[in-house]
């Protein structure tokens, strides 16, 4: 996708074709500038490259590299202001909770995310989180009531 003036960049980064699609289609629908990096490549450049607004992270499992992506994301002096929305089929604790686990010894538990939303994300819940985090929210109040 071209960059689009003006509209808050959202990074999607996810494996799933489906995911990618659906949540494509709806950041651009809601007028959302939507960029796409799979896990697989280096979205750890994408995002460097991209500066994203909100970062949408497809956490697959709790053993994925996702998990290295997100432990740098909050980390990074650069980074770690760019709000992060987790989408996993595990529940937050059950999710939480293995990481404490699995990553005390080495650099401790993963930080919170801005916000974790259990998949599949509800429309309207994806949306409304992402509007409060890139502030789009405030804007879409005050052009409701123009």
């Amino acid at each position: 996708m071209t960059p689009e003036t003006g509209k808050k960049k959202i990074l999607v980064v996810d494996d799933e074709p489906e995911m990618q699609i659906f949540l494509c289609n709806l950041l651009h629908t809601c007028g959302f500038n939507p960029v796409v990096a799979e896990s697989g490549a280096t979205p750890l450049n994408d995002i460097i490259a991209e500066v994203p607004d909100l970062i949408i992270l497809n956490m697959l499992h709790y053993r994925d590299r996702q998990s290295l992506l997100y432990r740098i994301l909050k980390t990074d002096e650069k980074l770690k202001t760019i709000p992060v929305i987790m989408l996993s089929s595990l529940d937050r604790d059950t999710f939480f909770h293995y990481q404490r686990l699995k990553n005390f010894p080495i650099g401790g538990a993963l930080p919170e995310p801005e916000a974790f939303i259990l998949k599949p994300p509800e429309a309207e819940e994806l949306l409304q989180v992402v509007r409060t985090l890139t502030g789009s929210l405030i804007t879409q109040i005050f052009e409701e009531e123009a």
